[in-house]
């Protein structure tokens, strides 16, 4: 189906605007009646994308006339409208019911925002970010496109739904460009652009910039909060935290401990407005080996040390952590991940989901004369292997396999004639004669290399095994085509 959003606009919504719910209207009027409103105003507000997203439009649109600086925040929104402005919007707007079926989708919709806005404030913090509060409001309408689908056609948004966890598993963006003909994002653009929405939303609903750093942060909070309203313990959960670990150079546990105090926050706030409260699952204890978290907040599999297996014993495999990772790997177009953030997932669903050992993706180094470890996955027994460094000259297997995307199986019938292009002292390191490796590149240039063995129980490595693998790579590697480099 082909679809133009600003046709839509002009069909669906006209002069429409986006509901507000009961809750923030209530609230509001009572702090009018106050001496000094104004000191609250922002936390009742920020609650709400439908009446944050008409207080930029009308604060702009005053800007506009006046070609004055854009409004970016709440609070700088309520100084240009002033509060008798303030109080009219709040008679105007419609308002949402989340307990009628038709809207409980919107009401979804808006405390998702709500809570991917605190986790993008929280990490924008730890950024020492100048205005936390513009990267909060950007996140907070972010998805502004949905809402308006959810409350104008809610029957499309369904219709949605049913794709993307139905049994044909489309991608997101690809249901929506089969029902709409354009993506929520590229709605959410046009309304951004139409309705006058703060310039760091229009930035970051801008796929060039999705390497920017405060653009990142909103990104990963669309994901997380998605996410989490399924299981913190996720590995979707546990790469979304990585990245920003990493995007932000700060310690994993600071990234755990400021999310999920960011998600206890958002929680607090919306209880009275009958929403879901993310951090609800922080207190579920995961069953089997989902994980838990542990002391330094980072998740952890849930199992008895004592008896916890040896390397030797490949983890089962979990046909549904392969499912999940390919799904992501299907919705590429939705997460525009990081280079680093493909890799790690890549890693966890080899691991995981096809049951190997040991993972680990070495990458090039810049002069391309070695390969170091990068990512590494079920080495706990294996420290060497975390140590991983192969030079690439004098020329031997590995080398040979990054002149171009090839992948390789050494096993019992082919060891004799491949186990000679291996460096003995490399054999020993390993300290197994049985793996999988697959070179990955884009474009021409040689990225790296992924390389899994079930240590020393080489009757694990089958054909089964071996093509879940390769298949898997396939999906890794046309994602990187499209990967933000950070």
């Amino acid at each position: 189906m082909s679809g133009d959003p600003k046709k839509w606009i002009a069909q669906r919504i006209g002069n429409g605007l986006l509901p507000v719910m009961e809750q923030t209207v209530d609230h509001l009027k009572l702090l009018f009646e106050e001496l000094d409103p104004f000191a609250h105003l922002p936390d009742v507000i920020h609650r709400d994308p439908g009446f944050t997203c008409h207080l930029f439009s009308r604060a702009n649109g005053l800007h506009h006339r006046h070609f004055g600086m854009p409004v970016t925040t709440v609070e700088h929104a309520m100084m240009m409208l002033g509060l008798n402005r303030i109080q009219a919007i709040t008679k105007a707007l419609p308002l949402i019911d989340p307990l009628k079926g038709d809207q409980a989708g919107l009401s979804r919709t808006y405390g998702r925002a709500f809570h991917a806005a605190h986790y993008a404030k929280a990490w924008a913090r730890l950024r020492a970010d100048m205005v936390p509060w513009e990267v909060f409001a950007a996140t907070l309408l972010y998805p502004v496109g949905e809402m308006a689908v959810w409350y104008f056609q809610p029957d499309r948004a369904e219709e949605i739904e049913d794709l993307v966890h139905g049994a044909e598993h489309k991608s997101r963006e690809a249901a929506q460009r089969h029902v709409l003909g354009f993506s929520y994002d590229e709605l959410s653009a046009e309304l951004a652009r139409q309705w006058k929405l703060p310039l760091l939303l229009h930035d970051s609903l801008c796929p060039q910039n999705a390497g920017r750093p405060r653009v990142r942060l909103i990104l990963i909070a669309q994901q997380l909060a998605r996410a989490a309203e399924r299981s913190w313990y996720s590995q979707r959960v546990l790469c979304c935290l990585e990245e920003v670990s990493e995007l932000l150079h700060q310690p994993f546990a600071e990234v755990v401990k400021s999310t999920h105090r960011a998600a206890a926050e958002a929680s607090r706030a919306i209880a009275p407005y009958g929403m879901f409260p993310a951090a609800a699952g922080l207190i579920t204890i995961p069953s089997g080996n989902q994980g838990v978290e542990s002391g330094h907040g980072r998740p952890h599999q849930a199992e008895n040390v004592a008896s916890r297996p040896s390397v030797s014993t490949p983890p089962k495999t979990r046909p549904e952590v392969l499912e999940e990772t390919i799904q992501w790997f299907n919705e590429i177009d939705d997460n525009s991940p990081t280079l680093p953030a493909i890799v790690r997932r890549a890693a966890e669903g080899i691991h995981q989901g096809i049951g190997l050992s040991r993972v680990v993706f070495a990458a090039c180094t810049p002069d391309q004369k070695s390969l170091k470890a990068r990512v590494v996955r079920g080495s706990e027994e294996s420290a060497e292997f975390e140590q991983l460094r192969l030079d690439l000259h004098p020329p031997h297997l590995f080398t040979k396999l990054m002149e171009k995307p090839a992948s390789i199986w050494v096993n019992a019938s082919n060891r004799d004639k491949f186990g000679e292009l291996l460096p003995s002292e490399l054999l020993n390191m390993l300290d197994t004669d049985s793996f999988f490796a697959r070179s990955m590149f884009l474009q021409d240039r040689p990225l790296g290399m992924f390389y899994c063995d079930c240590y020393r129980n080489t009757a694990c490595l089958n054909e089964q095994r071996y093509k879940d693998f390769q298949h898997l790579c396939d999906y890794v590697t046309a994602a990187m085509q499209k990967a933000t480099f950070l």
